[in-house]
């Protein structure tokens, strides 16, 4: 292929992935990588929209290319889809994170200008969070009641926000949440660092990922103590990031070597939640297109977390079980076309899948009170949807990986009182699932379960995680 050509056939290819138009980019894509295999670059772009369409054809050579790549030729692919990658392992994670950061100026670590007396009681803790999610995503969602419920008398909660500035409710309750509140995002980072240097922070909570630009923030090492937190669910592999939230679930003892950050651990979940989000509404199996008298096994997480391996063994399921449908997320037409294809090929009636469309958070968590019981993804599993689901009232069936996005949604049931719902193996999970289905008395008393004592379970009892993530930041600092 002349340069030229692919030049223009890539830049056309481009152009469609902005614009949405994701399979007219996939295959063009792929037909550049026919022509001219080995352009890690191409392959990546390629991967990535057939993950988001659930396009599998070419899935196990995509992987394989990328991961032969990066360990052998020193090439890397960092965000989401690494994390949905069942060929990267806990200790390649760690060093992707390592080699992102390389290309970083850090700075020596600093000493911290004062140390605080956790019993003096005079002195508040100043501490900043820096990241871009400070309106109605996912992240603040998680947050917001957190922030509203922190001691004002013994800390103070600095926000620097690097993202769009939406008026929307969530950012209103941050605005007001928050002692302090700075819009930073026209500000370069050099800028960022000497204002979170002036502020005087003492601990500063990093909540964006390793792709954010504002990674660089942390590299002039602005304040004494920084950590990652809740956003970015890995290591980064940085010298500049001190600690990693985490609990004893996500990552235990024997999974420490896989993080370069010391690990700060939160008694129940290292994930906060809100009890003002929406509570579910009654509604009928029949408003969203559910058949009444089956057991609604759901996914309602984003397609691209979903593997050929983690289809197969749902499919296994409702091949042993024909009173089970299987309810999916349907971001584009794309996207239900290949999986009832997928289902078709392994054996399963493709009328037997059902698609929702996104929806906004108050219909969403009404209509999740319809499954019956909501299988988790892997290694990429749902973590706000999965607090989702049980906070509607829906039992989560999880399998357990080594990696820290493989882990949540077992932190999560931890957190609930439902720990047997985290599976070790696919025997397990595939077994697990069917016991359920066969049991409906089971399901029904695990929904009792998540209703009945929505309120007082520690996952959402957010004044008593309040306190703990309190006492963790004093523990950091003294």
């Amino acid at each position: 292929m002349k340069k030229s050509s692919k030049t223009t056939m890539t830049r056309s290819a481009d152009e469609h992935w902005q614009n949405g138009e994701l399979e007219k980019a996939r295959r063009i894509y792929q037909k550049v990588n026919e022509w001219e295999p080995g352009d890690f670059n191409l392959v990546s772009k390629e991967l990535v929209c057939s993950l988001h369409l659930c396009n599998w054809q070419r899935y196990d050579y995509l992987q394989r290319v990328l991961r032969d790549n990066f360990r052998y030729k020193g090439g890397f692919l960092i965000g989401e889809p690494l994390l949905a990658s069942p060929y990267f392992t806990a200790a390649d994670l760690l060093e992707v994170g390592r080699r992102h950061i390389r290309g970083l100026s850090i700075r020596e670590n600093v000493s911290p200008r004062r140390r605080l007396d956790a019993t003096d009681t005079s002195e508040k803790l100043r501490v900043g969070f820096l990241g871009a999610d400070f309106y109605n995503q996912a992240t603040m969602h998680l947050m917001i009641g957190l922030i509203e419920e922190h001691d004002r008398s013994r800390f103070e909660y600095i926000a620097y926000d690097s993202g769009p500035s939406n008026d929307d409710p969530i950012r209103q309750r941050a605005t007001q949440a928050f002692d302090q509140f700075h819009c930073v995002s026209e500000s370069g980072n050099d800028e960022i660092a000497r204002m979170i240097e002036r502020d005087g922070i003492d601990i500063l909570i990093f909540i964006r990922n390793l792709t954010d630009p504002r990674v660089g923030v942390l590299a002039q090492r602005p304040a004494p103590i920084q950590v990652a937190y809740l956003y970015n669910p890995s290591g980064f592999g940085a010298p500049a990031v001190d600690f990693l939230i985490a609990d004893a679930v996500i990552v235990p003892p024997e999974l420490e070597r896989h993080y370069s950050e010391r690990i700060a651990r939160l008694p129940f979940s290292y994930q906060p939640n809100d009890r003002q989000r929406p509570l579910p509404q009654e509604c009928t199996r029949q408003e969203f297109g559910l058949p009444g008298d089956s057991i609604v096994l759901a996914n309602l997480g984003s397609p691209f977390k979903i593997t050929p391996a983690m289809f197969d063994l749902w499919c296994r399921i409702l091949r042993e079980h024909p009173e089970c449908v299987l309810w999916l997320l349907q971001t584009n037409v794309t996207v239900a076309e290949n999986l009832r294809l997928e289902a078709s090929v392994r054996g399963v009636d493709p009328d037997r899948l059902h698609f929702a469309s996104l929806e906004a958070i108050p219909r969403h968590i009404t209509r999740l009170s319809c499954a019956d019981l909501m299988l988790d993804t892997h290694p990429y599993g749902g973590h706000t949807g999965s607090s989702d689901a049980l906070w509607a009232g829906v039992p989560v069936l999880t399998l357990v990986g080594e990696t820290f996005a493989s882990r949540v949604a077992a932190s999560l049931l931890n957190a609930v009182g439902l720990s047997t719902l985290a599976t070790r193996s696919e025997t397990e999970y595939v077994e697990t699932a069917g016991r359920l289905i066969e049991d409906r008395r089971a399901l029904a008393a695990y929904r009792s379960h998540l209703v009945s004592r929505r309120m007082n379970l520690p996952l959402f009892d957010v004044r008593s995680y309040a306190r703990d993530f309190e006492n963790l930041l004093l523990d950091l600092w003294s």
